[in-house]
């Protein structure tokens, strides 16, 4: 175990685990795409090294980075769309403490589609009502800070972030509530697709339902403890399988 304090750990294990979960569901490219969380200090975070699959990364392997990319502990460095796209983010939405960011194919298909969005047809889809915006302005990699500013302000209020041309990203306060918005935003992109390529029209809502079915799935998500306990039953698989992420 690193020689940091509990909380600073805690984040570890908990970003690590991330990464696994996202292998298991197949959310991941590999070696590209990237999950970042900020410390309590407010000027660093925490982000995957360069190189490594996400399925070797652990909690002892992850690195520490200042808004200006410097890499302050660790070994390795992040990949340059990592630090242009999270350190500007980190910097300038707060409250955006967990920034997941991958091509996960669902979700990153409907980037590709002219006018691709959520569509309320689904209990499931619901969930993100009124939670959900589209950055439509892609302009290449992610090799200045521009872009990050960019995604900044697209994002607000938001916490799930569509990257048109491009992938998707989550934003939360906890590792938790990050992925379980990746993992759902995936299912309901899914579901979605597999809906519109039978080529009959999608079901819409009534307004009304769609806002009755958001605050339900709001309940259950933050007052029923749905979050916490779908990401400590995930993390009990990864458990289960031998635990490697928590090194």
């Amino acid at each position: 175990m690193l020689n940091v304090s509990e909380t600073e750990w805690n984040l570890r294990v908990d970003l690590a685990a991330a990464f696994h979960l996202a292998v298991s569901n197949n959310l991941h490219e590999a070696i590209a795409n990237h999950f970042s969380v900020l410390l309590p200090d407010n000027q660093h975070f925490l982000v995957n090294p360069f190189g490594l699959h996400f399925s070797e990364i652990t909690a002892s392997n992850l690195i520490v980075c200042d808004f200006d990319g410097k890499v302050v502990r660790g070994d390795g460095a992040p990949s340059p769309s990592a630090h242009h796209i999270h350190a500007p983010i980190h910097r300038l939405v707060p409250r955006a403490r967990v920034l997941l960011h991958t091509h996960q194919p669902y979700a990153t298909a409907l980037t590709m589609i002219a006018g691709g969005r959520l569509e309320w047809a689904l209990q499931t889809t619901c969930r993100f009502y009124g939670r959900v915006g589209y950055d439509t302005d892609y302009d290449g990699v992610a090799l200045s800070d521009t872009v990050g500013e960019r995604m900044a302000k697209t994002l607000g209020d938001f916490e799930v972030l569509f990257l048109g041309n491009h992938g998707v990203m989550t934003a939360a306060p906890t590792v938790a509530q990050a992925f379980d918005d990746l993992y759902f935003v995936e299912r309901v992109a899914q579901t979605q697709i597999l809906a519109m390529s039978s080529g009959r029209p999608l079901t819409l809502l009534a307004p009304e339902l769609i806002e009755q079915v958001a605050a339900q799935t709001r309940y259950e998500r933050l007052e029923l403890g749905y979050i916490e306990r779908h990401f400590e039953a995930q993390k009990r698989l990864l458990d289960a399988a031998g635990g490697f992420y928590r090194q």
